[in-house]
């Protein structure tokens, strides 16, 4: 007969192939890899930030100016010379036409202190003066991307670090086991002795007396036995593992 008790035991003895401070280890591990990986990756984006702000302002926009995308530069000319029926949302587009006005106010808008900025001239705009517009504004816009970058180095950089942190691990390893045997037995003995006699007169035509007699014993054992058997056994393994970070923000001054 099964013994559930035992396996369960047997189970619980083979807790060390779960192989949990391998697990604790990882995830020691793992998290401080991550920290270390992330200062990294801040550290990388302010020795950028430095490098950039410490170039000439032509230098970085001649630097940066490709990497402008269009979206930017139609937005920057519809804000400067509108027009709802144009398709591209402004006045200054290939095969249009600028004003005196138009011209001046495109011009201004695209002048950077400091720097040479090529001058506007009214009249139709063609693909040449189109992609020279373009182009400026362009400029402008990474000239303006320079002046942000300068007034972040003197805020200082946001920066994400560790005040306070949690690694915890936890391992439930639970077995039962249980054994139910049942077992029942009923006998039954019965003894039995019987007599019959009869007698039978005949007539007045018969002068003999019939008569017969019999005996019978019966002896009866019966035995009926039921036995069950119900063996179980299990076990049940939670492991937890949980990772809590505090984190506080702060500025570091950086120095251009």
């Amino acid at each position: 007969m099964a013994n559930g008790t035992q396996a369960a035991v047997t189970e619980a003895a083979r807790l060390n192939e779960i192989g949990f401070p391998e697990f604790t280890a990882k995830l020691i591990t793992d998290t401080f890899d991550a920290l270390v990986s992330a200062n990294m990756r801040q550290t990388e984006a302010y020795v950028d930030l430095l490098t950039q702000v410490s170039k000439p302002l032509t230098q970085f926009i001649n630097d940066t100016k490709d990497d402008i995308g269009g979206e930017l530069i139609l937005q920057f000319l519809a804000r400067v010379l509108p027009d709802a029926s144009s398709d591209v949302g402004t006045k200054a587009k290939s095969g249009g036409a600028l004003t005196d006005e138009e011209a001046t106010k495109i011009t201004d808008a695209v002048k950077i202190q400091g720097e040479t900025t090529p001058t506007i001239a009214q009249g139709n705009i063609d693909d040449s003066k189109y992609k020279a517009i373009l182009d400026a504004v362009a400029k402008r816009i990474a000239a303006d991307k320079y002046t942000l970058l300068k007034e972040m180095v003197k805020l200082g950089i946001l920066r994400l670090v560790v005040e306070h942190g949690t690694i915890e691990t936890r391992l439930t390893f639970n077995t039962y086991g249980s054994t139910f045997y049942e077992r029942q037995a009923n006998t039954y003995h019965r003894d039995e002795f019987k007599f019959n006699a009869k007698a039978k007169t005949g007539g007045f035509v018969s002068l003999w007396v019939k008569a017969s007699a019999s005996t019978s014993y019966s002896s009866i054992n019966v035995s009926t036995t039921s036995e069950k058997n119900r063996d179980t056994s299990g076990s049940q393994v939670q492991i937890y593992g949980s990772v809590k970070i505090d984190f506080k923000t702060d500025y570091q001054p950086l120095n251009a």
